[in-house]
Parts: C-alpha cells; sequence; structure tokens
C-alpha cells in the first residue's frame, strides 16, 4: 500500500507508515482516527452539559429505569444526538480514566515520599513506571484522537477526571 494513500484526507498529521514485526497499533490508530469523532470545545461543553444533566437526573434515582430516564433527559438539555453522545462519551471515558489513574499514583508516590521502609522502596520505581506508561498512553490518544484534541481535553482535565469518577461511580453501583 501506498504511504500517502490518506495524505488528501486532511490526516497528514499521523504518519502514514507500513507496519513492521507485530506492532500494529500506530496503524490502527491511524485508521481508527479516520473514523472517529472530530471534538471542537463547543462539542466538548456539550458532552460536559451531558454527563452534568444525566448525573443530576441519575444520581437522584434507583433503578436502570431512571439511569434510562436520566438519559434521554441529558440528551434533551446537551441538544446532542445520541450517537454523537456515545461517541464522545467513549472518548471522556478513555482519557478520564486515565487520568484518574495518574492522579491515585500520583497520591500513592506522595504518601510513600517520606516513607524509608524496603517496602516503599521497591514501591516508588514500579510506580513511577507506571506513571510514565500512562502518560505514554494519554499522549497515544493524540494518534487515534488528534493532538489538539488532547490538548483540550488536558485544558478540562480537572472537569473531566471529577464527572468520569462520578459516572463510574453510578454506573458500577449495580
Amino acid at each position: 500500500m501506498p504511504s500517502d494513500l490518506f495524505d488528501d484526507n486532511g490526516f497528514q498529521d499521523v504518519r502514514n507508515v507500513e507496519p513492521r514485526g507485530s506492532n500494529l497499533s500506530a496503524a490502527d490508530d491511524r485508521t481508527l482516527r479516520m473514523a472517529s469523532l472530530v471534538l471542537d470545545r463547543a462539542l466538548l461543553e456539550a458532552l460536559i452539559s451531558y454527563q452534568r444533566a444525566f448525573l443530576a437526573d441519575a444520581e437522584q434515582g434507583t433503578g436502570d429505569l431512571d439511569v434510562a430516564r436520566a438519559h434521554t433527559r441529558a440528551l434533551e438539555a446537551s441538544q446532542l444526538e445520541a450517537l454523537t453522545a456515545e461517541r464522545g462519551i467513549a472518548l471522556l471515558r478513555s482519557f478520564g480514566g486515565r487520568r484518574w489513574t495518574v492522579r491515585k499514583l500520583q497520591d500513592k508516590l506522595q504518601q510513600l515520599e517520606g516513607a524509608s521502609d524496603a517496602r516503599a522502596e521497591e514501591l516508588r520505581p514500579r510506580i513511577r513506571g507506571e506513571l510514565a506508561s500512562q502518560e505514554r498512553e494519554t499522549d497515544a490518544l493524540g494518534r487515534r484522537y488528534g493532538d489538539a484534541t488532547v490538548a483540550l481535553l488536558r485544558e478540562h482535565e480537572d472537569v473531566l477526571v471529577d464527572l468520569h469518577t462520578r459516572m463510574t461511580g453510578l454506573l458500577s453501583r449495580g
């Protein structure tokens, strides 16, 4: 396949290289990028509005029907179509989950900084390694969704992590 096959479709910021070996993630990310949702500030604000409306409604309820109603009301409040909301929320979940993990690891590392026992000495390098891995994975979202999208998400990281935490808590309380 020629390396410039998709260059006229606006994806020049993602290098189109023929995969070598068993690591196909860059090629997969490029393919997924072509099908991914384009996130701009207005859509991000609508997705945040959706999540806030959903949580305000669903946190009051107790059953599946309440969650379904909350979803419908949140779509109306945010003026999003269901497919756009679902695709956008998937992106926010991916980003929010990674950033939540980074924050938890940073908290744990901070707790261990004053300790000098053998367990703390063993854990610190492992946590630092996992932190570096999570940062790389967050940066890799740029290959899939675009660097501008990840930069926009990072601008709203505090809000997105808070919403992610609340959504996860709500949806996992089965």
